[in-house]
């Protein structure tokens, strides 16, 4: 299944390309490869990094307009968080919120059918047409947590 949603993605992105005028390059399709294998939120410089194990000749400017290409194709979603852009495969995915640790950095996906209902809900009650929603709910990851209440170490 992930090779053929793969697949479809890498076809989706090639449609987009041709219906811009814009052409498909190597530099691309690594880019667009390491992406899509990727289960991560990435910075732009995360991408980097990984990218440039196989193609040490991309720079950080070709990823972040490959990475803005793949946006607008559908294919990525950029999430701002405390100050810095993470991107995300966004094709065929369902809706999901995040829990961020402000320590570590780690990024956890959640979905709860519970808070959408009780958003629609409200959302209802004051006559509001929902378009779309992020949450981003910051706070300490347990290993972050538990780190941080462990006794100082004794000299």
């Amino acid at each position: 299944m992930k090779n053929s949603v793969r697949r479809e993605e890498k076809d989706v992105f090639d449609a987009y390309l041709a219906k811009n005028h814009l052409k498909r390059s190597d530099q691309r399709e690594a880019i667009l490869d390491t992406f899509l294998r990727s289960d991560r939120h990435l910075s732009v410089d995360d991408l980097l990094q990984l990218v440039q194990r196989r193609r040490p000749d991309i720079g950080r400017t070709t990823i972040y307009r490959t990475l803005k290409l793949l946006q607008a194709a559908g294919l990525a979603q950029e999430l701002a968080l405390d100050g810095e852009s993470r991107f995300e495969r966004d094709y065929k995915r369902e809706h999901h919120d995040h829990f961020i640790c402000k320590s570590c950095g780690a990024i956890f996906e959640f979905t709860s059918p519970e808070i959408e209902r009780l958003q629609d809900e409200i959302a209802a009650d004051i006559g509001f047409a929902i378009e779309g929603h992020r949450h981003q709910i910051y706070g300490f990851c347990r290993s972050c947590t538990a780190r941080s209440s462990r006794p100082e170490a004794r000299r």
